[in-house]
């Protein structure tokens, strides 16, 4: 028996609604099943079909009416027979699979990138306190040398005072 369901919202995509439905699927032992996601006059939709045995059918069906994620806002599901292809389940995972890596990858690079960026700025901010830390012992070692001085020479002038020189 095949079936197809289509539930709609103002969101449904981004909820992570197809991988869902598929440990569902997969519960439930279903062989053949896909779900995609379209926009319809703007409305979003996730399409789902299935195919297996009337038992599997209705169980799917009534989990699909019952069960959704967490952040997803459905307004309406319809269900229909369906007559086309229904992909192996396990060809699905495949396609899901490579769509989460294709999502997946692009924000790998905009992180390395970002991190490459981040580095940089760190590597500049390390050259300049460096060089305050310099420039402040550079600072610090003259007014040292300065006030030893001046302590040396009252020193010498006390010992004078009292005779010791």
């Amino acid at each position: 028996m095949k079936m197809q369901a289509i539930i709609t919202g103002r969101r449904v995509h981004g909820v992570g609604y197809r991988v869902f439905l598929l440990q569902r699927a997969l519960e439930t032992g279903f062989q053949k099943f896909s779900a995609r996601n379209r926009v319809l006059n703007g409305t979003e939709q996730v399409v789902v079909q299935y195919e297996g045995e009337p038992e599997q059918v209705d169980a799917l069906g009534s989990i699909i009416r019952e069960e959704y994620p967490r952040d997803a806002d459905i307004s309406g599901i319809v269900f229909e027979p369906y007559e086309g292809y229904v992909v192996s389940v396990t060809d699905y995972m495949h396609v899901i699979q490579i769509e989460q890596l294709s999502k997946g990858i692009p924000a790998v690079i905009s992180i390395d990138r970002k991190q490459d960026q981040i580095l940089l700025k760190m590597d500049r901010m390390e050259i300049s306190v460096t060089g305050e830390i310099h420039d402040l012992r550079t600072d610090m070692r003259s007014y040292i040398d300065r006030r030893l001085s001046m302590m040396e020479q009252d020193i010498q002038q006390i010992k004078a005072k009292i005779g010791l020189i």
